[in-house]
């Protein structure tokens, strides 16, 4: 099969991408990435097709992070969001003649019209349940939020898309939500991390998290900062945005003073100044999959994919959330005793990470539950669930 994935998001939304499509490479099937043009060398990596698409969560980060209140990948006006609708809708039926499957990740709200333009089959994927909406168990304020979100959407932007799907002789849409996510959403997170609940709003499919196997190696300054001492301790915010970092290389040292702990920094999307010492080590990227298995815990935001991997190394985590899924997988890492409650992002201090970091270093609880989960996953593979789905629904069909 030739199949399309469009992604518009940070690298969180990419990565899993790029897994699935290094996964259906090896398959056989013709890959093409559509994703925001900081990514060209990381897609480079599984040799697919890679289109930029799209604009630039990481460029608006660090142009202004003050201004990503909200969350770095969705704080956009309602004029960009509009054309970046458009452009969905209007180029990338072009860009993606012949076709067979389009795949869309993150805020893709155009792409299911350019695939009913293209006459093709189109899928979401996504990393966490809570996008499936709400049960009838719920507390009625989540469900009136919801709601309420879903219908400022349609009162935003549901003419807009109509308008267009007009000039391609499209019927109108009724809900931007409904058509956002599909037939049948497909579920790329572990079921035993995040499980999608029975009788939510939307149908869907549930494969695991889809891990991309590290092709590098660890630099040797943190293999030997690494094996110079005990396990060290990591804290990376990701793409969160950080307007003072010269405040937070001052949180992190005290938070070295207060935990003597060693520490690995991640600079992240903020490029927080190197101001390494011999307990404190900052970094850029780095593939976690080698790296967790050697610390003590980690610090972070609460993203999916570094929520699955650390889950994978058997190690303490706690999360300190920003935006969107990062609260609910906070409350997954409590329920499952992976590690301590913590505040949010935006309250966090030099106190509330050392703290964290204290409970997850001396709490035994914390660490033998993170093996027990771990052992629970060795097996796993969410790629290779989610890659039979795929063919088992679409290959060998007459595409309408």
């Amino acid at each position: 099969m030739k199949i399309a994935c469009v992604v518009l998001g940070t690298r969180g939304d990419v990565q899993p991408i790029v897994a699935l499509a290094d996964g259906l490479l090896k398959r056989g099937h013709e890959v093409t990435i559509c994703a925001p043009p900081e990514n060209e060398e990381f897609i480079s990596g599984v040799n697919c097709r890679f289109v930029p698409f799209g604009p630039s969560p990481k460029k608006a980060a660090k142009e202004d992070p003050r201004k990503q209140k909200g969350g770095v990948a969705v704080k956009i006006s309602p004029k960009e969001g509009k054309k970046v609708i458009s452009d969905q809708i209007n180029i990338l039926p072009k860009i993606l003649t012949g076709t067979d499957l389009i795949l869309g990740a993150g805020i893709v709200f155009g792409v299911h019209t350019a695939a009913d333009i293209l006459k093709v089959p189109y899928r979401l994927v996504i990393y966490y349940p809570i996008v499936l909406g709400t049960t009838s168990d719920d507390p009625l304020k989540s469900r009136i939020m919801f709601g309420f979100g879903r219908s400022m959407i349609n009162l935003l932007v549901k003419g807009f898309i109509n308008k267009h799907r007009a000039k391609y002789y499209l019927p109108p849409i009724k809900d931007v939500w409904s058509n956002w996510l599909g037939d049948r959403v497909i579920v790329a997170c572990d079921p035993e991390l995040n499980k999608a609940r029975d009788n939510v709003s939307f149908p869907f499919i549930q494969t695991g998290f889809m891990l991309l196997p590290s092709k590098t190696e660890l630099p040797d300054n943190v293999l030997n900062f690494c094996n110079s001492g005990k396990p060290p301790v990591y804290i990376g915010f990701g793409s969160n945005p950080i307007a003072d970092t010269e405040k937070f290389k001052q949180i992190f040292k005290k938070v070295r003073n207060n935990t003597k702990q060693r520490l690995i920094i991640s600079k992240g999307w903020a490029d927080i100044p190197e101001n390494n010492s011999p307990d404190i080590l900052y970094v850029d990227e780095l593939p976690f999959d080698l790296l967790f298995p050697k610390l003590a815990a980690v610090i972070y935001h609460g993203g999916t994919g570094t929520m699955a991997t650390v889950a994978r190394a058997g190690i303490p985590q706690a999360a300190f959330p920003f935006i969107a899924d990062q609260f609910a997988n906070r409350d997954n890492i409590v329920k499952l005793g992976l590690g301590p409650e913590t505040c949010n992002y935006k309250e966090m201090t030099a106190e509330s990470i050392s703290t964290a970091i204290n409970e997850c270093v001396v709490n035994n609880l914390y660490k033998n539950n993170a093996l027990k989960l771990a052992d629970k996953l060795k097996n796993s593979n969410g790629t290779e669930l989610t890659i039979q789905h795929i063919e088992k629904e679409f290959l060998n069909q007459t595409i309408y």
